[in-house]
């Protein structure tokens, strides 16, 4: 139990001030991406055949510089601006199925921690009519037909307000004014009153944190699908670009290798200077014309894939965050109605949209295809 407070406490610490830190602010700090123009100049300086020196300028290597400084300064944020807010009510939540807070039980010796478990064991078997030699009996393997519907007969009588499967049976026999005369003169009837008046509230306040629970699973579901969406756009851009390819490049891009390779082995193998210069004539116009039909591949490419990673960075900014926000909203309902350590840390929540969209303009470095235009 102490191990999941540490934890909580961790990811707290994690955690930017929410008024100095925004997931608008995150996204704000993202480079930007390199144009389409930048991409295509990058390959075909990197890739020109008859280039004599590398590219003074290293285009994605200067974007993950900008990218990791970037990320050095969210993280350094992020350490020094912990939201006192956070921490208060990380701390001030309850443990689940006690009234402890999570600043207590991260203070408790084991002893302690072990007498709360206990503690609560007893509690929870209590509120369902059923004592520890119950709980003892459950667990036993060769638990006989009559013991477990006595013990069901318990739980039934406790959440009732005394009714039984005894009860139930003596009066499934009986009349209609036999049955309610049996409940006056058993006290079945106001026990039973009682105990549905003194559970309103609480039934009251299960539907709400139900509702609420429910909401939450909902709303993670659509994240979880906006997520998929969001990558979903970058990988569906790189298999179109294989398939533009192999509609419109792949045809001349192997005729072109194939004379690149006829052509350095005639220069290989070439016997004197004019045999020599003829083959090198040959290899240099085979180059230049691979060249030229990759270049037109992703000259058509790179828009797609850009705009890829450009729509999924949006997914994240239009879509998932509104989704976040929501997503925080009910969590914070959940902590004024539970006060549960649980749904403590709900400010966290926004910041998952803007990590995402953070993380996704890394993609843009990834924009070569040569390993899946030529993968075996």
């Amino acid at each position: 139990m102490k191990k999941i407070i540490i934890t909580l406490f961790a990811l707290a610490m994690m955690l930017p001030a929410k008024a100095q830190m925004t997931p608008e602010a995150v996204m704000g700090m993202t480079p930007d991406l390199p144009t389409t123009a930048a991409l295509l100049n990058y390959w075909k300086s990197s890739n020109d055949p008859f280039a004599n020196e590398y590219p003074n300028s290293d285009l994605l290597n200067e974007f993950m510089e900008a990218w990791n400084a970037a990320n050095d300064q969210i993280q350094d944020m992020q350490e020094k601006t912990l939201a006192p807010g956070m921490k208060k009510n990380a701390m001030a939540g309850l443990v689940a199925g006690t009234n402890k807070t999570a600043g207590e039980v991260a203070n408790m010796s084991e002893a302690e921690a072990k007498a709360l478990a206990m503690s609560t064991m007893k509690g929870r078997l209590s509120s369902m009519g059923l004592s520890q030699a119950d709980f003892a009996k459950l667990q036993r393997s060769d638990l006989s037909d009559e013991e477990a519907k006595a013990m069901a007969s318990k739980v039934m009588a406790k959440q009732t307000g005394g009714l039984t499967a005894k009860d139930i049976e003596a009066m499934s026999h009986m009349t209609d004014e036999e049955r309610a005369a049996f409940m006056q003169e058993s006290g079945l009837g106001a026990s039973m009153t009682a105990k549905m008046n003194a559970d309103k509230g609480k039934r009251a306040s299960s539907q709400k944190q139900y509702q609420l629970a429910t909401e939450l699973i909902s709303l993670g579901q659509k994240e979880h699908s906006l997520q998929q969406k969001a990558s979903g756009m970058i990988e569906s851009a790189k298999k179109e670009g294989v398939a533009l390819f192999d509609r419109k490049y792949r045809k001349a891009d192997e005729q072109h290798r194939e004379e690149i390779h006829r052509a350095a082995v005639e220069q290989e193998n070439a016997i004197g200077e004019a045999a020599f210069k003829a083959a090198l004539a040959r290899l240099n116009a085979a180059q230049s014309a691979w060249f030229n039909n990759m270049s037109r591949f992703y000259a058509e490419y790179i828009p797609m894939y850009r705009d890829a990673v450009a729509g999924a960075m949006d997914c994240c900014r239009a879509e998932l965050l509104p989704v976040k926000r929501q997503h925080k909203e009910v969590m914070e309902q959940l902590y004024a109605l539970t006060q549960s350590a649980e749904y403590a840390l709900s400010d966290s929540v926004p910041f998952e949209a803007s990590y995402l969209y953070f993380e996704l303009s890394k993609k843009i470095t990834e924009f070569e295809l040569e390993d899946e235009l030529y993968k075996e």
